[in-house]
C-alpha cells in the first residue's frame, strides 16, 4: 500500500497553494475591468499566474493565449506538487496527464469530424507535449478517424477505438468515442484506488472519483433532456455506467418527464441541496460541489486525496477566470459576469 510512508508535507503544500486560489473579492475587482490587457495586468501580480505571466505583455496579449496561460499554470502546479515528494512515480498520480491524453485525442476527433483545419497546438497545448508519448502528440497530423487510431496503436487507446464503426467520409461518433475514453479513464483510477490503497485513503478517494462522475452524469443528462428532448433510454446508455447515489437514484433522474422535474429532482439529492436558485445546471452542480471539495480538502491529510481535491478546484478557478476573461472581451456588464461565475 502506498500509505506506507509520510506525505503529510505534500498534504500541507497543497493547502498552501490552495491559499492563492481566487477568492469573490479577486473575481469582483478582476470583473468591473473593461480590457484584456487590465485583466492580464491583474493576473500578473497575483502570486498564483506571477510566475507564467512575468514575460507576457498585456498590450499585446491575445485573449486566447491568455486563457491557455491560465491553463498551463494549473498543469504545471499539479506536476510540481507530485514531484514534490517523488509522487510522479505512483500511478494514481498520473490522473491528470491522462485526463489531457483524452482531451487531446477528443479534439483530434472533433476536428476531424468538423473538416477543420486546425493548427497543431490546437489539438495538442505545447506545454503537454514533454510530458505525453510520442504517439500522443504525432495525432494531431491525423486527417481521418482511421489514420487517427491507427497513430494510436501501442497505446492503451487503441483497442477501445479500433471497433468502432467509422461512416463512410471517415468520420466517428464523437459520443461514442468520448463515452468509451472516459470510461476507460475512470475505470482506471478505480482499479488503482482498490490495489494501491486502503482504510479511509480508499475510501475518500473512491467517494471523490464516483461524485465527480455523479456530476458529470447529471450536468449531461439534463442538457440532453433540457435541449434535446432525449428519452430516457438515450440518456441512459449515453453516460457512464458508475454511480455515487446508486444506479437506481441516477436513473430516477434520466427518466424525468422532463427538465423542470429533472431540475426538482437534483435538489433534492447532494448534488442540488443548498444550491443557487439558478436554471444553469453547470452553476448549480458545481456551486454544491465547490463547497464539498473545499471542506475536503481542509479536512484531509491524505495526499492522493488533497492532490484529486486541489486539482477539481484549480479547474473551477481557472474556468471563472476563463469567464470573466471572455465577458471583459464581449463587454458584458459586470454584474452578468458576476452571476455566471461558480463560488460559495
Amino acid at each position: 500500500m502506498l500509505e506506507g510512508y509520510s506525505t503529510n508535507a505534500t498534504s500541507a503544500k497543497i493547502r498552501a497553494k490552495y491559499a492563492q486560489l481566487f477568492t469573490i473579492d479577486n473575481y469582483r475587482e478582476l470583473a468591473a475591468l473593461r480590457t484584456i490587457p487590465e485583466a492580464c495586468e491583474y493576473l500578473a501580480r497575483s502570486s498564483r499566474f506571477s510566475g507564467v505571466l512575468a514575460e507576457v505583455d498585456p498590450n499585446t496579449v491575445h485573449r486566447g493565449y491568455l486563457e491557455e496561460l491560465l491553463m498551463k499554470e494549473n498543469f504545471e502546479t499539479y506536476i510540481r506538487l507530485c514531484r514534490f515528494q517523488g509522487l510522479d512515480k505512483e500511478p494514481f498520480f498520473s490522473f491528470l496527464i491522462k485526463r489531457n491524453e483524452i482531451e487531446c485525442i477528443l479534439s483530434v476527433i472533433n476536428r476531424i469530424n468538423s473538416s477543420l483545419e486546425t493548427a497543431y497546438l490546437s489539438d495538442m497545448p505545447g506545454y503537454l507535449v514533454r510530458y505525453l508519448d510520442d504517439r500522443y502528440t504525432e495525432i494531431s497530423t491525423a486527417q481521418t478517424f482511421e489514420e487517427l487510431v491507427e497513430k494510436l496503436r501501442g497505446t492503451a487507446y487503441y483497442k477501445l477505438l479500433r471497433k468502432l464503426p467509422v461512416r463512410e467520409d471517415g468520420k466517428a461518433d464523437y459520443t461514442e468515442c468520448e463515452l468509451r475514453l472516459r470510461t476507460q479513464y475512470y475505470q482506471d483510477m478505480l482499479e488503482q484506488v482498490e490495489k494501491h490503497y486502503s482504510g479511509s485513503t480508499e475510501a475518500e478517494l473512491r467517494d471523490l472519483i464516483l461524485k465527480d462522475i455523479d456530476c458529470r452524469n447529471i450536468i449531461n443528462a439534463y442538457r440532453m433532456k433540457a435541449y434535446f428532448g432525449y428519452p430516457p433510454e438515450v440518456i441512459k446508455k449515453q453516460s457512464l455506467q458508475f454511480y455515487g447515489i446508486g444506479k437506481k437514484a441516477m436513473e430516477r433522474l434520466y427518466e424525468a418527464e422532463d427538465a423542470a422535474e429533472m431540475m426538482e429532482m437534483i435538489n433534492r439529492t447532494v448534488y442540488g441541496k443548498g444550491s443557487p436558485d439558478t436554471d444553469n445546471i453547470e452553476l448549480e452542480i458545481n456551486s454544491v460541489k465547490i463547497r464539498r471539495l473545499r471542506s475536503q480538502l481542509a479536512s484531509s491529510t491524505n495526499a492522493p486525496v488533497a492532490m484529486f481535491t486541489f486539482v477539481q478546484l484549480c479547474d473551477i478557478d481557472v474556468s471563472n477566470l476563463i469567464r470573466i476573461i471572455e465577458g471583459i472581451r464581449y463587454g458584458v456588464e459586470t454584474a452578468v459576469i458576476e452571476s455566471q461565475l461558480v463560488t460559495l
